[in-house]
């Protein structure tokens, strides 16, 4: 896809830095400012296309969700901040991934590599459709109708609107939520693991601290859900 304009806000100048030595790695980033505050960017995001920002958020004068909150047409927003307990309200404000400092080049990689590939499914003229009958699937891709088995699914990853069906021999594109995804899967089938993950249990291996093992995959697990997963590790003990 085409290159993605892009700022940083952060009121610390060496985290600032940071992120920008971070992105120099990614050619389809295109940084066209970086700011110590919301209020030296408000002319920059005004009059350019800006897609995608990396935003501290407890900055002086306006922060970050304030700022966010105020725009009317806001990039897609990757949250970075020192401040764990700003996690639901900044999701709250429809942000698309939230990292806790200092951003590790393992997971601000995981993050913007989603962006992207978030961008890329909007700037296609496509329609990434589902219909649930059943046992199946039926996923629309452009022109084409797509029959696929529930217990084919892996796991599934929000992307905001869309989510993605992950299979074993293919990953397809669904223009439904995951919240709306998963309400009409299988209860007893399926769990959610993550704001941005759902596995099909039966694929779980194990859990390790903060993350659970299919296979050899591992999944990002949230804190709201370890009780539910703890549950069903029992369940598949027995």
């Amino acid at each position: 896809m085409a290159n993605i304009n892009s700022i940083i806000i952060d009121d610390n100048e060496l985290d600032r830095i940071a992120i920008e030595s971070y992105l120099e790695k990614y050619s389809f980033i295109r940084l066209l400012g970086s700011f110590a505050n919301p209020i030296e960017c408000l002319e920059l995001i005004q009059n350019a296309d800006i897609q995608l920002a990396f935003l501290d958020i407890d900055m002086p004068y306006l922060n970050g969700l304030e700022f966010l909150n105020s725009l009317k047409n806001p990039p897609l927003c990757i949250f970075i901040t020192s401040y764990a307990e700003y996690a639901l309200e900044s999701y709250e404000s429809h942000a698309f991934d939230f990292l806790l400092k200092p951003a590790k080049a393992d997971r601000l990689e995981r993050a913007v590599l989603r962006a992207r590939e978030y961008l890329d499914i909007q700037n296609k003229a496509k329609l990434y459709d589902v219909q649930f009958v059943g046992d199946y699937l039926t996923i629309k891709e452009s022109y084409n109708l797509i029959q696929l088995k529930v217990s084919d699914i892996i796991y599934l990853e929000a992307l905001k609107d869309y989510t993605k069906v992950i299979t074993r021999a293919k990953t397809y594109m669904t223009l439904c939520s995951l919240k709306n995804f998963f309400e009409k899967l299988p209860g007893d089938r399926f769990l959610r693991i993550h704001r941005s993950f759902a596995v099909a249990i039966n694929q779980i291996r194990k859990m390790e601290q903060n993350e659970l093992l299919l296979d050899n995959l591992r999944l990002p697990v949230g804190k709201t859900f370890r009780s539910e997963i703890n549950k069903a590790l029992l369940n598949n003990i027995q």
